[in-house]
This record gives C-alpha cells, sequence and structure tokens, in this order.
C-alpha cells in the first residue's frame, strides 16, 4: 500500500491511500502521526485496490484517533465497491462519505 501525506490548510490533514490495505499493510496506516491542531482528516480511498476486515478496523481505529483530538475523518472519495462495503458494514454511519 502506498500513503500519500498531504497539509492543503492548516487544520486539514489529506490521506491519499491506494494499493491493498489489509493485515500486512495497516500498520502503515497506524504508524501516520499528525501535527497537533488538526481538526480533520480527508481520506481519498478511490485507489485502493483492495480492502479486508485489517484494512476497515485500521480506518476505524483511525476515527478513533481523530475523535480523541476532537478531529473528524472525512472520506473523500471511494469507488462504488467500496461504498457498498462501508454501507453493509454500517461503516457509512460512521464516516461522512461524498455524494454518491
Amino acid at each position: 500500500m502506498r500513503i500519500e501525506v498531504a497539509a492543503p490548510g492548516a487544520t486539514i490533514v489529506a490521506l491519499a491511500l491506494s494499493g491493498d490495505l489489509d493485515h500486512d499493510s495497516v500498520s502503515q496506516l497506524a504508524a501516520l502521526t499528525f501535527a497537533e491542531g488538526y481538526s480533520r482528516i480527508d481520506v481519498d480511498l478511490s485507489a485502493l485496490t483492495f480492502i479486508d476486515s485489517s484494512g476497515l478496523a485500521a480506518l476505524v481505529r483511525l476515527q478513533l484517533r481523530a475523535a480523541d483530538a476532537d478531529a473528524v475523518v472525512q472520506v473523500v472519495a471511494l469507488t462504488p465497491y467500496l461504498r457498498g462495503l462501508f454501507k453493509m458494514t454500517a461503516l457509512d454511519q460512521l464516516f461522512t462519505l461524498p455524494p454518491g
């Protein structure tokens, strides 16, 4: 998996994930550190080619980390397959998803 990190604003962190988010790669997401004072993490999942339950759990943990910092995680792009998976697992209730 590849993770691109950007800071488009003083309080926004942008993550773009590509490749496979699975048991073998979730540690990369867990190892990310963020500067103090961020209020939102925008996550682009449109280039993910595979995600398993470990990957879904890693996204939930990212949301919990953000909540501990009084921030939110917002999914800004995802594939139709991932949208269906988020709905099937009720993660669309935890994350803000783009219209679609």
